[in-house]
């Protein structure tokens, strides 16, 4: 019976590793593979759409006109240098998010100029620097019973040495609020306690 069983499971693995290999070996996992190498597969939900409105773009562009050459890789730079227009940003971003995904200027490229930033994708207004209500965001970090993510636990642990009130928040948000957008956790604390209620 021990023989048996022994057999049996070898015949089921065998069978399973047939499989995964023909999957393997037909492209299953090509394409998903390929998306994984590229920035685009990389940064998916950060990269601006195409059809984003123009003021996003407009933006992206002002930002670039404004960068030091030395940042920049060299086409984003003949961009910048030859009177730059938001579409042709736009299709540069395009065309680099299929380049394959390794750290350097490129990259950072890309995340700077072709991105969501967090603000953007904000469910509420965001509150202003100027608005007096700040000591009242910072209140609800120290409600009994909020979890609060490392970064809010930090924030928290100033407001206590804080003068004026509020202010450890308002400087993670002004932070915050301008870097590039992922779904996690500082996007959910900024659509939390940056926005307006």
């Amino acid at each position: 019976m021990d023989l048996s069983y022994r057999l049996l499971s070898l015949l089921a693995f065998g069978t399973a590793a047939a499989a995964a290999g023909g999957y393997f070996l037909m492209g299953g996992e090509a394409k998903e593979d390929h998306k994984i190498k590229t920035i685009g597969g990389r940064l998916r939900e950060s990269l601006m759409l195409a059809s984003e409105g123009s003021s996003k773009w407009e933006a992206r562009k002002d930002s670039l006109s404004k960068a030091s050459d030395e940042s920049l890789v060299d086409d984003l730079k003949d961009i910048k240098n030859n009177s730059p227009t938001y579409q042709k940003l736009r299709d540069w971003c395009i065309a680099n998010a299929e380049s394959p995904f390794e750290e350097g200027k490129r990259l950072l490229n890309v995340k700077a100029y072709c991105t969501y930033m967090v603000k953007d994708k904000l469910s509420k207004v965001a509150r202003s620097e100027n608005d007096y209500n700040w000591e009242y965001a910072s209140l609800q970090l120290q409600l009994p019973n909020v979890i609060l993510s490392s970064a809010m636990m930090k924030v928290k642990s100033k407001l206590d040495s804080d003068s004026p009130k509020g202010e450890a928040l308002k400087v993670w948000c002004k932070e915050i609020l301008d870097s590039m957008y992922e779904n996690d956790s500082n996007f959910k604390d900024a659509d939390s306690y940056c926005t307006n209620d």
